[in-house]
């Protein structure tokens, strides 16, 4: 047996992982696996050639596909290296240790949702999970045999999970990562941060770096979470289960919210942008429940509170200090 043969296979195991977003137990294992330098070595290399790989053409691979499996029985591809990337795509391919690219690369549903100025609600997945998109917001759906995977690029989202265990339900925001089995929560992406707001059940929160990932916190109803797209929590507290995903009955709330952050909510229901003539006033806080559909109104409360000049020109807003 070559030791560096298993390593290899071990390490495309990994990344095959890694792609759709590790489980608790998996991240674990992973990171005592990267401890040693000689397996966390070949995971970087085989990492960036499989990512080379998975750019080829699908008609190439399918060819290549064929060319490889004619030949497996008169070549060792693993033995030589001058055969490795031959042998990342076969382990993409083919069967490594019994595991099939069909099973972690090959979604069995994908369907990709962009908002503009109109929620989009009840979009209903094959599992009977049900998501509610925003306005001017953005997310794609990839399904496979293990696990369920969401991006949401943009926006806000609120899901509701149906329960299956064997095939946990991932939601991922640049580097944030949610699990959950079967639950319904909110996910709301601004000013490179993400809010997790949880209606029902237990999600987890964990932060995807380079190598691993790390477990932030769990969160159980009536739990919400602020985390930087660096992993830095910012804030963890109580909320009221009613004010979850309000923007569905047009409404948004801000408790103790920078107006800077506020203002980046707000124009996701406006044609606007906002600005601010200094820091101080950006981070002046403010509370209370706005209509998504008047703007103004929250702009003249924002004159009203505080000693600021709001100034709109065309479809640009200034907000600055009196």
């Amino acid at each position: 047996m070559n030791l560096r043969n298993e390593i290899d296979k071990q390490a495309n195991l990994w990344i095959i992982k890694q792609n759709e977003g590790f489980t608790q137990e998996e991240q674990k294992e992973f990171a005592r696996w990267l401890e040693n330098a000689h397996y966390k070595q070949a995971f970087e290399e085989n990492k960036r050639l499989i990512d080379e790989c998975l750019k080829l053409d699908e008609d190439f691979i399918k060819e290549l596909d064929n060319e490889v499996l004619n030949e497996t029985t008169k070549i060792n591809f693993f033995a030589k290296s001058k055969y490795l990337i031959a042998s990342i795509v076969i382990a993409c391919i083919t069967a490594i240790g019994g595991f099939e690219i069909d099973k972690y690369f090959i979604p069995t549903f994908s369907q990709d949702y962009l908002s503009t100025n109109e929620k989009i609600l009840n979009i209903a997945l094959p599992d009977n999970s049900i998501i509610d998109l925003d306005k001017k917001s953005q997310l794609k759906i990839r399904y496979y045999q293990t696990k369920r995977v969401i991006e949401l690029q943009e926006g806000n989202a609120f899901f509701s999970v149906a329960k299956e265990k064997q095939k946990p339900f991932l939601v991922q925001t640049k580097d944030t990562l949610i699990e959950v089995l079967g639950t319904k929560f909110e996910v709301i992406t601004f000013n490179n941060k993400t809010r997790i707001n949880v209606l029902e059940g237990l999600v987890q929160v964990s932060y995807l770096d380079t190598f691993r990932t790390k477990t932030l916190v769990q969160l159980k109803r009536a739990e919400s979470l602020v985390i930087t797209n660096l992993g830095d929590v910012l804030s963890q507290n109580k909320i009221d289960v009613t004010e979850v995903a309000s923007w569905k009955r047009d409404i948004i709330q801000f408790n103790k919210t920078t107006l800077k952050d506020a203002t980046a909510m707000f124009e996701r229901y406006s044609n606007d942008t906002i600005e601010f003539d200094n820091q101080g006033v950006a981070n002046l806080k403010i509370s209370g429940k706005f209509s998504t559909l008047h703007f103004d109104s929250f702009l003249d409360a924002i004159a009203l509170i505080y000693p600021v000049n709001v100034k709109k020109e065309g479809d640009k807003v200034k907000i600055v200090r009196k």
